[in-house]
């Protein structure tokens, strides 16, 4: 199960509410760029997962507890009644009742307090309208959660009214064949699948789109990708990896192996579309790692970063295989991808 907030605005969070369904903003204006990069922060949400509503105006808020209901989905429709569209879609029902919202200054006090670690960018996501879902730790939504109770005392959060409404899905197209140009002609409930992807000489055609596919296939158990890279037994999926204070660098995926409530293992991927990755990439990647290790006080071997790209210099092959036969470090892997002509995505580990 995934944890995640929900950005928009006051109007269109009440609207959410009495329909269940959250809309990020989208146009038919906005470049190819800019839409795979909300369909990817939108199917990073899948059935059961639990979610925070935040309201970024007029007051900052944040909002009761609710559970998704559906994949996510597409529709230009006119739901949310306003100049703004929300296309970018999923339905949603209660899961707590809370009437009391949480002050976002309580929020952001758990942030400058290192509680909440996967959200340091969330002032410049609310001041955006490009990121409307981020994802959550759990303990970080259990932090939360003690702010609600701590603005409820009295309320028994299990006692509300379960009914819900359930808005269908009545068609899906596969990624492959989303025609972005057309993308705002949608006016029906409509889910994307990833088994296809949209690609130019056997590369994604967009960093997003392979990102999409990875995080959707990943969290769905899919086209073998859990044991391609070697998630068989994740906990948790992050997108874009938390920034920490100290640092400058952010890892597109981090998925986390827990046991018993504690994290033993994390998993950074850094995605690249069709860029030869050399020394000096992994370089960057592997002073990450160090400091991240660092402030969490790991052990080695408790941590990886992992490439994904079309391809590696065989001078950091060779660079690689030696620091894991001299020194025994084994923290960095490599993974090359291709899509065919058909869409299909394949993976294969160089190290």
């Amino acid at each position: 199960m995934g944890f995640h907030i929900c950005i928009s605005n006051e109007l269109a969070i009440d609207i959410s509410l009495k329909n269940g369904v959250y809309g990020n903003v989208g146009g038919p204006d906005e470049n190819r760029k800019t839409i795979w990069g909300k369909v990817k922060d939108l199917y990073a949400i899948k059935p059961g997962d639990t979610i925070i509503l935040y309201v970024k105006n007029p007051v900052s808020h944040l909002i009761g507890v609710f559970e998704v209901t559906s994949v996510p989905y597409i529709c230009f429709d006119n739901l949310f009644e306003e100049d703004e569209i929300y296309p970018y879609r999923f339905n949603f029902k209660r899961k707590k009742y809370f009437p009391n919202p949480v002050p976002s200054f309580e929020f952001y006090s758990l942030v400058e307090a290192g509680l909440i670690e996967s959200m340091i960018t969330l002032s410049r996501d609310v001041n955006s309208t490009y990121r409307g879902i981020r994802q959550l730790f759990e303990s970080e939504y259990n932090e939360i959660l003690n702010l609600f109770y701590k603005y409820n005392p009295k309320t028994d959060p299990e006692n509300f009214d379960s009914k819900f409404n359930d808005v269908a899905i009545k068609n899906d197209i596969e990624a492959k064949n989303l025609d972005i140009e057309k993308l705002h002609e949608i006016n029906i409930p409509t889910s994307i699948s990833f088994n296809l992807i949209p690609s130019n000489k056997g590369s994604a055609i967009l960093e997003d789109v392979l990102h999409a596919y990875i995080v959707y296939n990943v969290l769905h158990n899919t086209n073998n990708v859990r044991e391609d890279l070697g998630l068989l037994n994740i906990n948790e999926l992050i997108l874009e990896a938390p920034i920490f204070k100290s640092m400058q660098f952010r890892s597109d995926i981090l998925a986390t192996f827990k046991h018993n409530e504690r994290i033993f293992y994390y998993s950074f991927f850094e995605l690249k579309k069709s860029a030869k990755i050399g020394i000096e990439e992994i370089s960057q990647l592997m002073g990450y790692l160090k400091s991240f290790a660092a402030s969490k006080s790991l052990p080695v071997n408790s941590y990886e970063g992992v490439y994904i790209s079309r391809s590696f210099t065989d001078e950091l092959i060779q660079y690689l295989i030696m620091r894991k036969t001299v020194e025994n470090e084994n923290i960095i892997s490599l993974i090359s991808y291709d899509v065919d002509s058909f869409g299909v995505v394949t993976f294969k580990k160089i190290i």
